[in-house]
């Protein structure tokens, strides 16, 4: 890609993730976007579609930066995306009532399902004595509980303990399959 459109792409982009953390994103335009980053309306069609677009791909981009850098076992990548999640947590409030919302929500199922995947692929010589739910099924269910988890912290306005919900979360599912559950909370999934 032309560095130059790059450049432009990215002012656009960094002016509706901006944008988002002031105001719900349906009080967005494109002028605001426009005018935050300095460019043509012009400029901004050749590269978004729409409102939604330049804002989806925004958080997309900053998700994906946010969370590329997290390694290490499953626990402790899914407390990092709750941590980068509970950093944002104003813009997720201007998000979630709009067109956009699918958008985020693909990106955050995203950034969990290879903790999940590596969680359900762990536990499957407990869970396989149990049932035959096979590891996808496990781990589109350890997602799905994970989501409601950041849904319920974020409708409680005054929340302010996240990671200490995920981190019961991830205690429970350490306690169903079976593993050790430490008070000083390492990494039992390993």
């Amino acid at each position: 890609m032309d560095p130059r459109a790059e450049r432009v792409r990215a002012l656009l982009r960094d002016a509706a993730f901006d944008l988002a953390h002031e105001r719900p994103v349906d009080q967005i335009t494109v002028a605001d976007v426009v005018a935050r980053a300095g460019v043509s309306r012009q400029a901004f069609y050749q590269h978004f579609a729409d409102r939604d677009d330049a804002v989806g791909s925004a958080f997309d981009v900053a998700f994906a930066a946010a969370t590329a850098d997290i390694d290490g076992a499953p626990r402790e990548r899914i407390l990092r995306v709750f941590d980068r999640a509970a950093e944002h947590r104003a813009m997720y409030h201007n998000v979630v009532p709009s067109a956009v919302t699918q958008r985020v929500v693909t990106a955050f199922r995203a950034a969990l399902l290879p903790a999940c995947e590596e969680m359900a692929r762990r536990a499957m010589p407990v869970l396989g004595s149990v049932s035959a739910p096979g590891p996808d099924a496990v781990s589109r269910f350890l997602v799905g509980g994970f989501q409601e988890v950041l849904r319920s912290w974020m409708a409680e306005d005054d929340a302010t303990d996240l990671r200490a919900r995920v981190t019961a979360a991830l205690d429970t599912v350490d306690a169903l399959i079976g593993r050790p559950v430490s008070l000083d909370h390492p990494d039992t999934t390993k």
